[in-house]
């Protein structure tokens, strides 16, 4: 075996690292007062070619997720179509979400977190459609290489949750 592939990393190692990169994005945007969702994107090569977090309260846009942003620059970087890109997402994604990486031709698609888990840790505030990943591929005709779970605990804390009625601490629902 070569130097250069017995140093390459793992599989493991690189989906740690890009989860910890999106964590970064994730933590940049909640404290921008964004919800706590952080994406990456890198291409075949390892170099990220899209970084961000959900936008929605700054753009006023519903749509301004983690991932549809992360597409988008992902697109205006490389092309519209991001064959043998691996997005890294803190949350299993929306069916919108999912969908924007699907149509872009992402490869592999890696959460870390699992919406039903934000729901409930959010005590049902979270606003999102609570689709399994998984089902969402099941009915797609070309389904993404999915891996789950990357850093979950972490990516789950960083929900925070609703205080007690009569509490002032602020929201972080949408």
């Amino acid at each position: 075996m070569s130097t250069a592939a017995a140093d390459a990393p793992s599989s493991e190692q690189r989906h740690a690292a890009g989860m910890q990169a999106a964590l970064a994005q994730a933590r940049l945007g909640a404290a921008r007062g964004e919800p706590p969702f952080g994406v990456v994107i890198v291409n075949a090569t390892g170099t990220v070619v899209a970084a961000t977090h959900d936008r929605v309260r700054e753009h006023g846009d519903m749509s301004a997720h983690a991932e549809v942003l992360a597409v988008r620059d992902a697109c205006a970087a490389q092309g519209p179509l991001l064959a043998g890109c691996t997005l890294y997402t803190t949350c299993e994604p929306c069916p919108m979400c999912y969908t924007a990486a699907w149509l872009a031709g992402i490869s592999t698609l890696v959460y870390g977190t699992r919406m039903a888990q934000v729901h409930e840790r959010m005590g049902g505030q979270q606003r999102e459609l609570r689709i399994p990943v998984e089902t969402l591929n099941a009915l797609n005709p070309e389904p993404l290489r999915l891996v789950g779970g990357v850093a979950a605990a972490e990516c789950l804390a960083l929900f925070v949750p609703p205080r007690a009625p009569g509490a002032d601490a602020p929201r972080r629902d949408i």
